[in-house]
């Protein structure tokens, strides 16, 4: 859980606001993709899309830690 509250911090500002909520409700909140589409005016595939950005650069990040 540090590990990625610690990543999550550094990344976060590199994405628009909405990619970030879409990715927080579905990955940290467990909300359909759907419903976060719903609730953010995306389509579901959109919210797909902007989850997989985020947990790409997160592991990017993660694995520059254990890099070093």
């Amino acid at each position: 859980r540090k590990v990625f509250s610690w990543a999550s911090e550094r990344i976060r500002d590199e994405f628009q606001p909405a990619t970030w909520k879409a990715f927080w409700m579905t990955a940290v909140d467990g909300d359909s993709a759907s419903d976060v589409g719903r609730k953010l005016d995306m389509s579901p595939g959109a919210v797909y899309v902007a989850k997989s950005r985020v947990l790409a650069r997160l592991r990017e990040e993660i694995n520059q830690l254990d890099a070093s």
